[in-house]
């Protein structure tokens, strides 16, 4: 059994995530994301190009119709394959209020439940 290495408790969600590696690397769709208030993993059929900065990109649907994003700064710190997909997970460099309000209240819902 491998060990837990996660500093905060995450939450399985299902919002729209992207990950935009920077250098002109292609963009990473996240499947099965889980997230928390440290970083977010998750699966990918896509190439993932090894360890570096990246920017992750959140999805909130509002109750208008309306589709808002937040995009958090981070870096993949480790990958896998897993059967026919890569595993990744990514430390966020920080959250602020100011900056992914959307995101923070989520995560704050989230520990309602678990």
């Amino acid at each position: 059994m491998q060990e837990e290495r996660r500093e905060d408790q995450r939450s399985t969600f299902h919002l729209r995530t992207e990950v935009l590696p920077r250098e002109g690397k292609t963009q990473i769709n996240l499947l099965r994301a889980n997230i928390g208030f440290g970083g977010i993993g998750g699966f990918t059929r896509d190439e993932v190009e090894g360890p570096g900065f990246t920017d992750v990109r959140v999805y909130f649907s509002q109750r208008s119709g309306e589709l808002k994003s937040e995009t958090v700064s981070g870096k993949i710190v480790w990958e896998k394959q897993d059967g026919n997909f890569r595993a990744l997970g990514i430390s966020f460099s920080a959250l602020t209020h100011k900056e992914h309000p959307l995101l923070i209240s989520y995560l704050q819902y989230a520990d309602q439940f678990d």
